[in-house]
């Protein structure tokens, strides 16, 4: 198994103080192989260091942590591009992180730059996004491969995970991730039905969400093994390029 949504680092903003051995023992706790994981000084406040910290982190546990490059905003420009490159290239990162609100959409011009650079680098991006937003990135974007965090499945999105199976339908490359606070009846199913499995991206939100209630979001639910296996990893290991 592969979760593909876990926060490392500090935050005061959210009470998170989650090092590399803590997230690697409960994912030991739950089966997980790997996990994916984002800085959370990089995603709020300084990127430079808050990747240089997951690197660290990296080192420490190589066949256990996958970095995501974060960004606090899409508003950068080069240096947020330099940046990911830095990522890619010295610390071997495998996607980008970044967080969209109301207050501070990455739904604008700026961002554009990052998602294609994203391409050129092969990462997959993992945002914190409305389905509304998700299409207007897709569409001027359509090559970047997109994981829609917690599926609509957030206040500012209303919740609205029906909605983000719509966008998902329309965008070959836009795939729904898991982590929500809100347990709906047949979430899980519907995506499934509506999009096929390959499309639906395990995570956790770990440290903030409980883990194995996300996990038992997945298991305890009416989908068949292939489907179970390709959510819980066979799918983010694809789209990253790991081996089996």
């Amino acid at each position: 198994m592969i979760d593909a949504h876990v926060h490392i680092g500090k935050s005061a903003r959210l009470q998170i103080d989650a090092s590399g051995e803590m997230l690697v023992q409960v994912a030991d706790a739950l089966g997980i192989s790997r996990i994916f994981c984002t800085d959370l000084t990089a995603l709020f406040y300084d990127m430079h260091e808050g990747n240089r910290l997951l690197y660290e982190e990296m080192r420490r546990f190589p066949d256990r942590i996958i970095g995501y490059a974060s960004l606090p905003s899409a508003r950068f420009g080069r240096e947020a591009l330099e940046e990911l490159e830095r990522c890619r290239q010295d610390y071997g990162m495998r996607g980008l992180k970044i967080y969209s609100t109301p207050e501070a959409s990455i739904a604008e011009p700026a961002m554009i730059p990052i998602l294609e650079k994203c391409v050129d680098l092969d990462f997959v991006v993992l945002a914190h996004t409305t389905p509304l937003e998700c299409e207007y990135l897709m569409a001027a974007v359509p090559e970047c491969r997109f994981l829609m965090a917690h599926a609509g499945g957030q206040p500012f999105a209303k919740g609205d995970w029906n909605r983000a199976i719509m966008a998902a339908k329309r965008f070959p490359n836009l795939y729904l991730e898991t982590a929500s606070s809100t347990i709906d009846t047949h979430f899980l199913e519907t995506c499934v039905a509506e999009l096929g499995p390959e499309k639906i991206i395990f995570g956790t939100d770990t440290p903030l969400l409980d883990p194995w209630v996300q996990l038992a979001k997945i298991r305890e639910t009416a989908i068949d093994a292939r489907a179970r296996e390709l959510i819980l990893g066979g799918n983010i290991a694809r789209l990253i390029g790991l081996a089996a």
